[in-house]
């Protein structure tokens, strides 16, 4: 049976009132006030609710009696059972033609009020099942696979996770087709059991704006996959490559290493962090292949310029950017500003 709670009485006795001009109460299948107008009569027995409901029917009540006003009471039915009654204050004849109008419209809030419920209690539930599925250290059982089969997993069967980061909040129902879980606002995780179907998932995925996307290898655990696309797209965004898609296989080395970097990486970046020029000086100059007329033309500047914004990296980090070793350190320290 529905539960009618007292936050969601209140809200639809608030709402209501703003359209009709009596007193609204909502009580509970004992006939308690859990929504009023008057917050003073929250708790107390509402005689003309526990009539309403003792009999089915809607009561009516002519005059102010000790423990009751005047007005209407009509039961809150659904599927066949009384979850609830709502009463309108007033003259009987005044409020009478409100009462079904606002039987319905409470039914109504109360319908929308339960499914919204339910979409919260399955995106909690989906949620927790993915918090199992991506830790390492759970065991796939019995349990769990036939939990998985419920969203379209088949658990024994290796997977790659395609993780995607979007510009914008996402929604796992832009992907109908996949198992999709969404790890942030603007990220989900797609687990892929098909190989062939990859390719087509990418394409869909990249007609969004914006859109970067990481792939794993093949895994026998989803929690190994997504370890390694969300490393993988750490390298991405990292480096801020010019693809909007990035393989775990072709950047294996990075990816690992970078994870095992600690606080030395991340204390390199705290360095640049209010240095957004001298950041995006350093991508553009990996992404050119260290071409320093390459560099200087796509970040529009003359090549004193770069110059300049390379010899002030190296001051401000102790890592020289022309130096091959030291710029192995500070690609590890771009890498390390994702988190």
């Amino acid at each position: 049976m529905y539960e009618l709670k007292p936050q969601q009485a209140q809200s639809i006795v608030d709402r209501m009132m703003k359209d009709i001009p009596y007193n609204i109460n909502i009580m509970d299948p004992n006939g308690i006030i859990i929504g009023s107008g008057n917050p003073k009569r929250i708790g107390t027995l509402h005689h003309g609710a526990a009539a309403a409901i003792q009999q089915g029917k809607a009561v009516e009540i002519e005059q102010d009696e000790e423990f009751v006003k005047k007005g209407i009471n009509l039961p809150i039915t659904m599927n066949g059972t009384i979850v609830g009654v709502v009463g309108i204050s007033g003259a009987v004849e005044e409020t009478r033609p409100f009462g079904n109008l606002v039987k319905s419209a409470v039914i109504l809030l109360i319908e929308q009020g339960a499914a919204l419920e339910k979409k919260r209690l399955e995106s909690s539930l989906k949620q927790e099942f993915f918090s199992l599925i991506s830790d390492p250290s759970v065991s796939y059982t019995k349990e769990l696979g036939e939990r998985a089969a419920a969203y379209g997993i088949r658990l024994l069967q290796p997977s790659q996770i395609v993780y995607a980061e979007f510009p914008d909040e996402v929604e796992e129902r832009l992907i109908q087709t996949f198992p999709a879980f969404k790890t942030s606002p603007h990220s989900l995780c797609i687990i892929v059991q098909e190989a062939e179907r990859l390719e087509h998932l990418q394409a869909q995925l990249q007609r969004s704006p914006g859109v970067l996307l990481a792939v794993s290898l093949m895994n026998d655990k989803i929690a190994d996959g997504l370890r390694q696309a969300k490393s993988a797209m750490r390298v991405l965004q990292g480096l801020s490559l010019d693809e909007r898609s990035i393989s775990y296989g072709d950047c294996r080395f990075l990816a690992d290493t970078a994870n095992l970097q600690g606080p030395a990486a991340a204390n390199l970046s705290g360095l640049l962090e209010k240095h957004d020029d001298l950041i995006q000086t350093l991508q553009t100059y990996l992404k050119c292949n260290l071409n320093a007329n390459e560099t200087a033309s796509r970040l529009i500047i003359h090549r004193n310029t770069l110059h300049y914004r390379l010899d002030r990296i190296h001051k401000i980090t102790g890592r020289d950017p022309k130096h091959v070793l030291e710029l192995v350190e500070l690609i590890f320290m771009l890498i390390s500003r994702v988190p």
